[in-house]
């Protein structure tokens, strides 16, 4: 459904894709209906014979809130309403669930744990890894950490004069407006620029390539509702350094499966990453044990099923609530 682009076109788009939802509901086509948190578009939605979920995945008040800014009035209202009209609430962390609690006020919502599930290819590559090949990806933003990342690289080149810093994911701009990646070049001493190489968006398959042959991946992120990049990292066997604010915690555990950093510590941040470079056999072992920890518990295969649970839950116990009886079996297609 495209946004008309008249002044007052998002309430008139809004609207026809309630019209659009409700023809689904009333012809039977559906069961239930999933809605992002974000910008709460099923704000002012009236009731429907199927249950609304809400996955929370980072709203633009919780984004705002997490960066130190203070949130936009107008998003703030739609999300916190749309929330309250939810019926049903699913979070991609733990972390994200409960600050948005805190935000909103929905007090003792029940709110369903459901992390982020990725696709974990069969077989990794088994060719020997590059010793100082660093990887980043991500949209480069201030959010992502890629910043704090570039002001830590010198330190890590006086220790490792081999090292390169290889950044992948679409340029954004920085909080004044200019230009991300020439910011981020013009933070770099001009004698370690070389040494920093910027690839842009590509294909996921150009992605894996480098992940299975990167010597350790870092992800200094300040805010996360639930990051696929660092499982994609880990799913590939790749050493993985994350942040430990917001979600971090529930993805690694710091010297097990990967490390933990500060994302306003540059020194952490390049004392970790030379930890990795200058111990293989630890490199390994943590590489190792983050596959092993996205197979089991992040995987689609481990997933797939507590999301249909999860949904098939929220049908019935609708249907109980509203009509007094489970009157269909309910499906999810």
């Amino acid at each position: 459904l495209r946004m008309h682009k008249s002044f007052f076109g998002w309430i008139r788009s809004r609207h026809l894709l309630y019209q659009t939802v409700a023809a689904w509901v009333q012809s039977g086509a559906i069961d239930i209906l999933e809605m992002p948190d974000y910008q709460g578009f099923a704000a002012v939605w009236p009731a429907l014979r199927i249950p609304i979920v809400t996955r929370l995945h980072g709203s633009a008040t919780y984004f705002a809130v997490e960066m130190g800014k203070k949130p936009p009035r107008p998003p703030f209202l739609l999300e916190r309403a749309a929330l309250r009209r939810s019926d049903f609430l699913c979070s991609c962390s733990s972390y994200t669930a409960e600050r948005t609690r805190q935000l909103f006020r929905l007090r003792e919502r029940e709110i369903r744990v459901l992390y982020n599930p990725i696709l974990v290819t069969p077989n990794i590559s088994e060719a020997p890894r590059s010793r100082y090949q660093v990887i980043f990806s991500g949209t480069l933003t201030p959010k992502k950490g890629i910043i704090s990342l570039i002001r830590a690289w010198p330190s890590v080149l006086q220790r490792h004069l081999k090292a390169q810093l290889h950044v992948f994911g679409k340029a954004g701009r920085t909080d004044s407006g200019a230009p991300m990646e020439e910011f981020l070049v013009s933070c770099l001493p001009f004698n370690v620029r070389h040494t920093v190489h910027f690839h842009g968006h590509v294909e996921a398959k150009r992605l894996r390539s480098a992940l299975q042959s990167g010597a350790v991946a870092v992800f200094p992120s300040y805010s996360e509702a639930f990051a696929l990049a660092p499982m994609e990292a880990m799913a590939e066997g790749c050493p993985t350094i994350y942040s430990r604010r917001a979600s971090g915690t529930e993805l690694i555990r710091h010297g097990h499966n990967g490390l933990l950093i500060d994302p306003d510590d540059p020194a952490d941040i390049a004392n970790s990453i030379s930890e990795v470079l200058q111990n293989p056999s630890f490199a390994n072992a943590i590489g190792e044990a983050g596959r092993t920890h996205i197979e089991s518990y992040f995987s689609l295969s481990a997933l797939l099923p507590k999301n249909i649970d999860f949904y098939q839950d929220c049908i019935h116990s609708f249907q109980e609530q509203k009509f007094g009886s489970a009157t269909a079996a309910g499906r999810v297609v």
